[in-house]
């Protein structure tokens, strides 16, 4: 017996999964990932469909409509869906993003023949009946009144809105919000999705190991003759907000939420790899500059992260974290101060580090079905496909300190958006005046 350490080699060469592409008569645009050993299927549709085809006094009926696909069909409305979907083993859900709406099927791959034509049914022809429409709206302004009784949620919420300008889709929440849900009715959920739900210009991807089973030709038989409407949508040109300072009132609140947020850039910006690298730097890992200096030596928060998150056109940034209410002032002044990358440029080391984590880390986040087909539906929103990550994993392992510290200085500004949810104290300390909390 040896008490001595195995010794790690070098990491074995990766790249993300190859896909076999189809394209329907239709236009519906097929991609079908085969991965061996993974035998439960994961598959995923994503429509061209943004929010800004939402009538903007019913905002959130994307969001309901997604949500109420699952609860019947035509064939098989009500409870009947439910129970012959779950005689398969699968599991069916939908979602909303600003760029598209997502519909996705995780299934045994024992239970993959049965089921697929049920996935098809909810997207193409499902019941929307009128007690299941009403009750997601239900369902939605709950989700709300959680949001406003949980500070992190709320801070969340309001971030986009300091970021982009009132009259930007991209400033309000994806769901809706109390006002514009309560216009929603069953009716107008139908014909949501009669005039907007169809193949051209959508994704399909199927990921898993088939086991002898044809995806390719299920996804034919399933959605081969689906027509629906043809005409495109628009992807907003996102316009920023004026920067300003919030603080949101919490009375007797213990801790507050800080978010810092900016405008950024999309991955078809050539600066996005040397940026994806700096905001790493900044606040992405555990080792980054902020959580450092703010957790490690100073003691003011168990965590605080940066984040860059694309769109189809232009993205955003924020860092975001929870702190001690008597720290609030000293730390948003800090966090400003490792924000200002210009004074202390990145160094080769940090970029090291950063890149190993972006590209090593990769092989995990990919390791199952789910990942791959989620991550390739993400890309193909933004007008991207698979082949981006190898692609991006090579211009990573790229970059420079100096190409860093550009992208960073260039694209963040100098003032960017402080909102902090706290108790009304702080108002002094931050120089702002506190703010009820907004009806969402």
């Amino acid at each position: 017996m040896t008490t001595r350490r195995p010794r790690i080699g070098r990491q074995p060469s990766w790249s993300f999964p190859a896909a076999t592409e189809h394209v329907l008569a239709n236009g519906l645009r097929v991609q079908v990932f085969d991965l061996p050993g993974q035998y439960v299927i994961s598959a995923g549709l994503a429509l061209d469909l943004p929010l800004t085809a939402e009538p903007v006094a019913s905002e959130g009926i994307a969001h309901v409509t997604a949500h109420s696909l699952d609860e019947g069909t035509l064939a098989h409305p009500g409870s009947s869906f439910t129970e012959v979907l779950e005689n398969t083993g699968a599991v069916i859900g939908g979602g909303v993003t600003q760029l598209a709406t997502h519909i996705g099927i995780d299934v045994p791959v024992t239970g993959l023949a049965a089921a697929f034509p049920l996935f098809a049914e909810a997207v193409r022809t499902p019941a929307l009946a009128d007690d299941d429409v009403l009750r997601h709206v239900g369902l939605r302004r709950a989700e709300i009144q959680q949001v406003m009784a949980n500070s992190s949620q709320l801070a969340g919420a309001l971030t986009l809105g300091a970021v982009f300008a009132d009259e930007c889709r991209a400033s309000r929440p994806a769901g809706g919000m109390t006002g514009t849900l309560e216009t929603i009715a069953p009716e107008a959920a139908r014909a949501f999705h009669d005039e907007h739900y169809g193949a051209e210009g959508s994704t399909l991807v199927i990921a898993g190991d088939f086991a002898g089973l044809d995806p390719a030709a299920m996804a034919e038989e399933a959605f081969g003759d689906w027509s629906g409407p043809t005409a495109s949508h628009h992807h907003e040109t996102l316009r920023p907000a004026p920067r300003q300072r919030r603080l949101i009132s919490r009375p007797g609140a213990v801790q507050a939420d800080i978010r810092i947020a900016a405008p950024a850039i999309d991955r078809t910006d050539p600066r996005w790899p040397a940026f994806q690298v700096a905001c790493a730097i900044v606040g992405g890992t555990f080792q980054s500059r902020l959580n450092t200096e703010l957790r490690e030596r100073r003691g003011y928060t168990y965590g605080v992260y940066m984040s860059a998150s694309p769109l189809r056109r232009h993205g955003f940034a924020t860092v975001s974290g929870s702190f001690r209410t008597e720290v609030v002032p000293a730390a948003v002044d800090e966090a400003l101060r490792l924000l200002d990358i210009a004074s202390k440029p990145f160094k080769t080391h940090e970029v090291s580090r950063a890149v190993n984590y972006l590209t090593r880390t990769a092989p995990l986040r990919y390791a199952t079905a789910t990942g791959v087909a989620q991550q390739a539906l993400t890309l193909a929103t933004m007008g991207l496909d698979w082949r981006h990550v190898d692609e991006l994993a090579t211009q990573l392992a790229t970059v420079t300190a100096e190409q860093a510290t550009a992208a960073f200085v260039e694209i963040w500004p100098e003032d960017p958006a402080v909102l902090v949810v706290g108790d009304p104290s702080l108002a002094a300390g931050l120089g702002v005046d506190a703010e009820p909390t907004p009806n969402l």
